[in-house]
């Protein structure tokens, strides 16, 4: 059965207010634009903060859902419908291959803003987000939870740091070379879950830049089919570089979790060059894939992973990516999205092909203003 799903930033759970809305200052004209909820073709959109009743209870906001697809075909191995549906981009390609971050207003003061991912494996890099931190790289100290990570770079408003371990705790920023102190130190609202790397998830993320947003929901154990994540509340917040996982087990599993969870990809895939492509999606429990909010490839269900491919026109561009996945209790995890352009070889996509949302910075400081 297919169901109409609506993939909304992970912040639905949350008393703040999402990306699109921290994103006001910005100058970039699109920022929050991919950040997982996207407007319908005329233009009208949903609200995407939250809100809060009378009695305390948070809501998700309302607004258009993706458009549902109508397939055919079995539900096991691999399927393919043999009719290609066109996609056209409501965004031109990146040919640059790289995007700059976003401007944004600095704060007078020394100041952690926001962490992001939330949870990672070890030899992940990290972005840390705030104002008043060291150019120098060399003048810069991060910790998690008292251990020291490698800064690979920094700049006034953001840190890019390499988990040493699997590490967990608040995360505190430091200036200078000498002892840490209340002026020269600050410290995020939330607490990082690191965990051990593995050939699932653990993965480490290693392209800052590149990758997609992944957010990480607890659910129900019996679960046999894709949830609707906006009536989930979030548990952590992930990076990947791609989505290449193979079936097996995945021992580190997922912020904490290795069993019964779901995890909500979000961001941009560019496409350069039109053709036709067989896009082919291998699951193990379930996952959809829409583009543009449109779905275009379901593996929902339950079991050990199989394979959906569909032939699709793709126009060059740059599509927002919205991918629900869901792992049950006592089944191996998969999750894998390949591409084959014009009857070539199937590959996975490569991490330089997706964007994660374009205001990770109000993003990060929308999650450690409700931490």
């Amino acid at each position: 059965m297919i169901r109409s799903h609506s993939p909304l930033l992970a912040c639905l759970a949350l008393s703040v207010a999402c990306a699109s809305q921290s994103s006001k200052g910005s100058e970039n004209p699109d920022a929050g634009q991919y950040d997982g909820y996207y407007s319908e073709v005329d233009g009208s959109g949903g609200s995407t903060a939250t809100t809060t009743t009378a009695d305390g209870e948070t809501r998700a906001p309302t607004g258009p859902r993706p458009q549902a697809r109508t397939s055919t075909g079995t539900r096991s191995g691999t399927r393919k419908t043999g009719k290609a549906l066109t996609l056209v981009a409501k965004k031109p390609p990146v040919t640059t291959g790289e995007k700059d971050r976003p401007k944004r207003d600095l704060k007078g003061e020394f100041v952690v803003d926001g962490v992001f991912p939330t949870a990672a494996p070890a030899g992940s890099y990290i972005e840390v987000f705030g104002s008043g931190f060291p150019e120098d790289a060399t003048q810069a100290k991060v910790f998690v939870g008292g251990k020291r990570l490698n800064v690979i770079e920094s700049s006034a408003d953001r840190i890019v740091a390499e988990l040493t371990g699997a590490v967990t705790g608040p995360v505190e920023v430091g200036m200078g070379t000498g002892r840490l102190n209340k002026r020269n130190r600050a410290k995020s609202n939330v607490s990082f879950i690191g965990t051990a790397a593995d050939g699932a998830f653990g993965q480490p993320r290693t392209k800052v830049g590149h990758g997609l947003l992944g957010v990480v929901y607890e659910i129900d154990a019996g679960a046999t089919e894709v949830p609707v994540v906006s009536e989930l509340a979030p548990k952590a917040y992930i990076a990947v570089d791609d989505l290449d996982i193979p079936s097996g087990e995945a021992p580190a599993g997922v912020a904490g979790l290795t069993q019964s969870y779901a995890i909500h990809f979000m961001g941009s895939l560019n496409v350069l060059e039109a053709g036709e492509y067989d896009l082919c999606l291998t699951a193990g429990d379930g996952a959809i894939l829409y583009l543009d909010q449109t779905e275009v490839v379901n593996v929902d269900g339950s079991g050990a992973a199989r394979e959906v491919c569909e032939a699709l026109y793709i126009e060059p561009g740059e599509y927002g990516v919205d991918l629900v996945y869901y792992q049950g209790a006592d089944t191996d995890a998969a999750l894998t999205l390949t591409w084959a352009k014009d009857g070539g070889a199937k590959e996975a996509i490569p991490s330089d092909a997706f964007f994660p949302p374009e205001d990770i910075y109000g993003i990060a400081a929308g999650i450690n203003q409700g931490g």
